[in-house]
């Protein structure tokens, strides 16, 4: 799975100062020069030299008639093979002497969302130090992944994770096998993304609303997405799929790695409930997750704990998160940036959502694979997440309606 941000780049950009970025960038941080081999039936991290060959750079293309959709599409899909090359791109598009297509592509192996967003901040940080010839502003890595992999490794096998093990397989022993969702067999994985917009008058609401309930603005998202699917299905409840970011100490937010954790949480579905009961279900279940969040369900599938694999599971899987977008984090002087949505490629889930977070806006983005889950179905999910939305958050007057005035 390859993560990515594009971005539509207008004005004099200096492309030999953003190759030198993009080599400080690989030379920064270890999981840039990282390749994965077999070992004995282990997956080992190989950390390439700073000064070897064969590193990530920067690929420039020329060619004024390739579509910006088609260019983004076959960087961002494209496959790596992580024995050979550490599995990061950094593409640039050049269609006219002021415009231009940056693309970046993480493997998920070595990065997260949170990844993607250092990169793109220490290489901004970098190409301003390389355009106005002084030293890059970033501040010092003190941990790096490996060293990160090094320290859970030597827990994972002192058992100081055994707890958490142990509570995720009581917690998913009797969970629901099969999807509730009406989903259609099919082999083609091709991926579509949906989007749509959260009226501002609910964005504007959401971190006030979620702090007077002592709850975060995932948890409230989180449950008007589950009362949407419980609408839908009528099912007693749903299994979630989220993304726990899992930096705790500082230095670890500085780095870009395979930090995050992936969870599930069991959520109730009551359709008739009333949206203040529901959430404060959504937060107990969310935070029965994240106390337990050290220890990912990858490694649970590892320990075979369970009779099954949640996560990733192309056909039941249903993935929900909150994540910050990229829009303000590649300032570049002289440089007009704006960002550029990806395509879709490929799905591992059944269904993901994400709501983004850009400034004060958010938007939905719902990835299905058409032949197995309707588009009509997506969109009406999509919908009744709204209203959803709307119940829970204050009532206040939107702003494109008039109020009557009485003389």
């Amino acid at each position: 799975m390859n993560l990515s941000a594009a971005f539509t780049l207008h004005g004099a950009l200096d492309e030999p100062a953003l190759a030198r970025a993009v080599d400080q960038l690989v030379a920064r941080h270890d999981a840039l020069r990282t390749v994965f081999r077999m070992h004995q039936g282990e997956v080992w991290q190989h950390i390439r030299p700073a000064n070897s060959s064969g590193l990530p750079a920067l690929t420039v293309e020329v060619d004024p008639t390739d579509t910006d959709r088609e260019w983004l599409a076959g960087v961002a899909d494209r496959s790596f093979d992580l024995s050979t090359a550490p599995p990061a791109r950094f593409a640039l598009l050049r269609s006219s002497t002021s415009r231009r297509q940056l693309c970046v592509v993480l493997h998920h192996i070595i990065s997260d969302q949170t990844s993607l967003r250092v990169a793109l901040r220490d290489l901004a940080a970098l190409y301003a130090a390389e355009a106005e010839a002084r030293p890059a502003r970033l501040p010092e890595l003190t941990v790096q992944f490996p060293d990160y992999a090094h320290w859970w490794h030597r827990k994972w096998h002192a058992g100081d994770f055994s707890g958490n093990v142990d509570h995720w397989g009581r917690y998913l022993a009797d969970a629901p096998t099969k999807t509730p969702l009406p989903v259609q067999p099919s082999a083609d994985r091709h991926a579509l993304t949906y989007a749509t917009p959260v009226p501002q008058h609910l964005a504007d609401q959401l971190a006030g609303a979620a702090a007077k309930r002592r709850t975060t603005p995932y948890v409230v998202l989180l449950s008007a997405f589950s009362g949407a699917l419980a609408d839908l299905t009528g099912a007693d409840e749903h299994l979630i799929e989220c993304g726990y970011a899992n930096r705790l100490s500082a230095p670890l937010r500085e780095g870009i790695g395979r930090f995050s954790n992936n969870l599930v949480m069991r959520l109730p579905a009551a359709p008739a409930s009333r949206p203040q009961d529901h959430l404060a279900s959504t937060h107990r279940a969310a935070m029965t997750a994240f106390a337990h969040a050290r220890v990912s369900l990858d490694a649970v599938n590892e320990a075979a704990v369970l009779e099954r694999q949640f996560i990733p599971n192309p056909d039941t899987a249903v993935a929900f998160q909150l994540i910050d977008g990229v829009s303000n984090l590649l300032p570049l002087p002289d440089v007009s940036v704006a960002p550029h949505a990806t395509t879709a490629g490929t799905v591992l889930d059944l269904l993901s959502v994400l709501i983004e977070r850009n400034d004060h806006s958010l938007t939905l983005r719902a990835t299905y694979c058409p032949s197995v889950l309707a588009t009509e179905w997506v969109r009406d999910l999509a919908r009744r997440f709204l209203t959803r939305l709307e119940l829970i958050l204050p009532t206040t007057p939107r702003p494109d309606r008039q109020t009557a005035v009485t003389p």
